[in-house]
C-alpha cells in the first residue's frame, strides 16, 4: 500500500515526546522539551522504524540513538504495529497489529550538537534527548519507500493509538521551539 497523504500542518507535536516544523528540502525540524506531552504508552512503546532513510544533525543538545535488531516470532516481547493509510482526525496513522518480535539492543550513540546520525529505512531505533531534555534537530529525509513504518509496544500494553497531534496550539508550541532555539523559556 502506498501513503498518499502527507502531514501538511508547518508545526505538530509528535506522541514521542517533540515538535515536529515541516521544512522546505524534504526536512524537519524536531524539537525535544520536557514539558511536552507524549503519548500515554511512551515508556513502552518508543522503538519505531521509518519508511525512509534519513540524516539528522543535532543542533541544540545532545541526541542519544538507540539501536535494535528484529527477531520476529509468535512470542516475541513486542507486538508491531503497522502505520498505513489516511491520518486520523489526531494526526497520527492507523496501528495495525502486524505480529510480535523481539528487540535486540546492538547500541547507543550520544550526538553532540554539530554532529549527525544516520539511519536507514525499516531500521528499529529510539531517540532520547540528554541533559535538561531540550534538543533540536534538522532530519532530512532520503530514498522514501511505499511500505508503511512500525511502531512497537511491549506485548500487553495497549498503545495509545488516539494520541492528539494537535492538543497544543500553533504559538504554545512556537514557544517551545524558542525555548530551545533561543532559551527563551516556556511561560507557565
Amino acid at each position: 500500500m502506498i501513503i498518499d497523504d502527507v502531514m501538511t500542518d508547518k508545526i505538530t507535536l509528535h506522541g514521542l515526546g517533540f515538535v515536529q516544523v515541516q521544512l522546505q528540502g524534504n526536512q524537519r525540524l524536531h524539537v525535544w522539551h520536557p514539558e511536552l506531552p507524549r503519548r500515554a504508552c511512551f515508556e513502552n512503546s518508543a522503538i519505531h522504524d521509518h519508511r525512509f532513510n534519513f540524516i539528522s544533525r543535532v543542533i541544540v543538545g545532545t541526541q542519544f540513538n538507540h539501536t535494535f535488531d528484529i527477531i520476529r516470532h509468535d512470542a516475541g516481547e513486542f507486538m508491531l504495529y503497522l502505520h498505513e493509510g489516511a491520518r486520523t482526525a489526531g494526526g497520527g496513522r492507523p496501528w495495525t497489529p502486524d505480529g510480535r518480535a523481539d528487540l535486540v539492543p546492538t547500541g547507543t550513540i550520544g550526538i553532540a550538537s554539530g554532529n549527525e546520525y544516520h539511519t536507514r529505512a525499516y531500521a528499529y531505533h529510539r531517540t532520547e534527548p540528554g541533559g535538561d531534555g531540550r534538543v533540536a534537530t534538522i532530519m532530512a529525509k532520503r530514498d522514501e519507500y511505499p511500505a508503511g513504518a512500525h511502531s512497537t509496544c511491549l506485548f500487553g500494553i495497549q498503545p495509545d493509538t488516539d494520541f492528539d497531534r494537535f492538543q497544543w496550539s500553533p504559538s504554545q508550541l512556537w514557544e517551545v521551539v524558542s525555548d530551545v532555539l533561543l532559551g527563551l523559556k516556556v511561560a507557565p
